[in-house]
């Protein structure tokens, strides 16, 4: 099955895309996020179908939904000669599914798996420190504490693509004949040599690209941004928002240096959201104002939640990878 010739509505009859739609396998996901960054020019075509797949999740039961699917398979699985008839029915099928007319019946389709050749990956993991990974094309990546690189087996062979979840710093080297990407989430970025973050928190709903040097080109949901050095750009609900950042706070985040200057409650949080790569919650409560100052090198973070708690009298507790503050 070549997917290079898939339409919309052959995406959307794909179990396997099904499933990276709805999320449910991580392996499905992986496949279709990849997939998708190195073959650009099918992203109108899958986005669309990821479009339909949504709308048509109507809540029917599931022999409703094997019903509707038997009709709709009956009436696009025809000869050649109906090709055309198939193309114009499916965004009709989709308003019919707002309506509770239509099913969301490839759930249960019995259609051959993809014969892509799956991709191997390794998977690069830092939990309670940074980890620093070197590339087969000698471009480095710094990722952050809680944070997951997924690097394919055939890296640098004809591309360079890589998968993150959370947070990294890369400083990639320059070859016009194989650009690097990285896909986080729905947002890819897309560079030839240059250093640039990623920031893709699975507890923050934005994902956040800022570039130290070079030049990069960031897109989600049908949009791009081409970035100069000290721009950002978040991607909120399908939105590139663009700005500057503090380019001396990312150069110590790159050095290690964690520091607080005269810090309130709240700075102290956000501070160590942005620098562990944790969801701080603040317990709610009347707490006395704090000034809090320290300057940190390479520490984890228990050591310094203990710096503070000590000085401020802040109690803390890590809880399912979430941290609580409260006094």
């Amino acid at each position: 099955m070549n997917l290079q010739s898939f339409m919309a509505e052959d995406f959307m009859l794909n179990d396997s895309f099904v499933r990276y739609c709805l999320q449910s396998n991580e392996e499905d996901v992986a496949f279709w996020n990849d997939w998708i960054a190195r073959n650009p020019h099918k992203q109108e075509e899958t986005d669309k179908a990821r479009e339909w797949v949504l709308r048509l999740g109507v809540k029917l039961n599931a022999e409703e939904k094997q019903e509707e699917f038997n009709k709709l398979r009956a009436l696009i699985e025809t000869d050649h000669d109906s090709v055309k008839r198939r193309r114009n029915y499916l965004p009709y099928a989709a308003a019919a599914a707002l309506a509770g007319c239509m099913a969301f019946a490839w759930m249960w389709k019995k259609q051959s798996p993809t014969n892509s050749k799956a991709i191997a990956y390794t998977t690069y993991r830092a939990d309670s420190a940074r980890k620093q990974v070197l590339l087969a094309d000698g471009s480095t990546v710094i990722l952050n504490r809680n944070s997951e690189l997924r690097v394919p087996d055939n890296y640098n062979q004809q591309e360079r693509h890589l998968i993150l979840t959370g947070e990294a710093l890369y400083d990639v080297q320059k070859d016009d004949q194989r650009p690097f990407t990285v896909t986080a989430g729905n947002t890819r970025v897309q560079v030839l040599g240059t250093v640039f973050k990623v920031r893709a928190y699975l507890f923050d709903s934005s994902v956040q690209v800022s570039l130290l040097s070079g030049k990069v080109s960031v897109a989600a949901a049908n949009k791009a941004k081409e970035l100069s050095p000290g721009q950002t750009v978040k991607t909120i609900h399908d939105q590139l928002i663009t700005g500057t950042f503090d380019a001396a706070r990312e150069e110590d985040w790159r050095n290690g240096k964690l520091s607080f200057r005269d810090a309130s409650l709240s700075e102290v949080a956000d501070q160590l959201e942005y620098w562990y790569g944790v969801k701080v919650h603040i317990t709610p409560g009347n707490y006395p104002a704090i000034h809090f100052n320290g300057e940190f090198v390479n520490k984890s973070l228990p050591d310094v939640l203990a710096s503070i708690s000590y000085i401020t009298n802040l109690k803390t507790d890590i809880h399912k990878g979430e941290l609580f503050i409260n006094h």
